[in-house]
């Protein structure tokens, strides 16, 4: 397969200002998510899969405006078929008075590509659709199939997207690349094979609702106070009691955010009577919802013995947000070697394997589909996506094509 890997790195290189510039074309086009609207990213996806002549184009939609667009490209049979796929939407903008640039408008600064979405991730959307025209370009005998899965909704919940595809059994794959951002301090610092899950709750304190004037004559108990008490002792205490295997890939182990939202009260005058705190959990395989609420649980319960006046509830969030699982791509995978062999050709050496901090749609391929699935490697660094002045390097996009066509070639034929 030599010539074939030649020829698919040489017409990458021949159109790699065709693909930079098909990057920057999809940051400029909106599909910010919530309110969530990818119908004008997708048909800029749809257009330059036609353009490049690739084949079997669909896009498959559980409401007109949340596509999820597909495009497979057919072996010669007898072989797996690879699934790459990516989402079309981005968070919100946020504060545009942090960026440097207008976030719709994509500019070069110091080698810096900046914009929207560029490394969650437009980039690596780019490079999947131009890996599959190299493929196509080189006529490599592949016997497997190679499929195109971009999918609407991941930044909210994916319920149009990834969990759209698993109810309507959209995608057959034996095994899939998320190009989602793999470094945290630098980009393709990792080969991400283990994606943590998440675990969403909130803590729910009772006190005494009254005239606020009279708080110090009548017992009270004041639901706000006693909330930052249990947030404080949370913060403190219950990271060393979330019981859990360490897991080779993520030396940091689990990790608990306490407050990430707050709230209580009900206006000046009033004696709080109730307040709450939410929290997420990155968890790790081998975790459950229940072995976490027995952990909680039994943290409140000291903290009730040693305080009779608190009431207080644990309350996991409706799912999937109450508990998303964790997934992993095996080591030994074909794919695996697959993809080390494609970035040792296009870095000099393959990053180690690692995890990815965050959830991505690897457990709903995984779970929901029977897809074993790599949850990033792509352009990128996850501490910039879902923040002002989000930026790749300028040589990401053909280098994530270069792996995508390798890694392609390699598993396929």
């Amino acid at each position: 397969m030599a010539d074939y890997d030649a020829a698919a790195l040489k017409f990458l290189h021949d159109r790699r200002d065709e693909l930079f510039e098909f990057t920057r074309a999809l940051v400029a086009i909106p599909s910010v998510n919530p309110p969530g609207d990818e119908r004008a990213v997708a048909q800029a996806v749809v257009q330059r899969l036609n353009e490049l002549g690739l084949p079997d184009v669909e896009v498959k939609a559980k409401t007109p405006e949340r596509p999820n667009v597909f495009c497979r490209l057919r072996g010669t049979g007898g072989g797996p078929t690879l699934m790459l796929s990516g989402h079309l939407d981005t968070k919100p903008i946020g504060d545009r008075s942090r960026w440097l640039t207008d976030p719709l408008k994509p500019e070069i600064i110091d080698g810096k590509l900046y914009g929207l979405g560029v490394g969650d991730m437009k980039a690596a959307v780019a490079a999947m659709v131009y890996a599959a025209a190299a493929l196509r370009a080189t006529a490599a005998p592949l016997k497997g199939d190679l499929l195109l899965a971009f999918t609407a909704d991941e930044e909210a919940g994916s319920a149009f997207g990834a969990d759209y595809l698993v109810e309507e059994r959209l995608a057959r794959a034996d095994a899939a690349i998320l190009g989602e951002p793999c470094g945290i301090h630098r980009e393709w610092e990792y080969l991400c094979l283990l994606s943590r899950g998440n675990c969403c709750f909130r803590i729910k304190v009772w006190g005494t609702q009254m005239h606020s004037s009279i708080s110090d004559i009548l017992p009270s108990v004041n639901a706000s106070v006693k909330m930052a008490y249990v947030l404080w002792r949370m913060q403190r205490d219950l990271p060393g009691r979330i019981r859990y295997t360490p897991h080779p890939l993520c030396p940091q182990g689990v990790t608990l955010n306490v407050g990430v939202m707050v709230s209580g009260g009900v206006f000046f005058g009033v004696y709080p009577g109730y307040a709450e705190f939410a929290c997420d959990l990155r968890t790790l395989p081998g975790m459950t919802q229940q072995g976490v609420r027995q952990d909680i649980e039994a943290f409140l319960d000291d903290l009730r013995r040693e305080d009779p006046d608190l009431k207080a509830e644990l309350s996991f969030e409706p799912l999937p947000l109450g508990w998303i699982e964790p997934s992993e791509m095996p080591a030994d995978h074909p794919l695996t070697a697959a993809l080390q062999w494609a970035a040792g050709r296009v870095f000099g050496a393959c990053p180690p394997l690692g995890c990815i901090p965050g959830t991505t749609d690897a457990p709903k391929f995984q779970f929901g589909l029977g897809i074993p699935t790599v949850p990033a490697f792509g352009p990128g660094r996850l501490p910039l996506a879902h923040s002002p002045n989000e930026h790749i390097d300028v040589n990401s996009p053909l280098q994530a094509a270069q792996v995508y066509a390798l890694s392609a070639l390699k598993y396929l034929g």
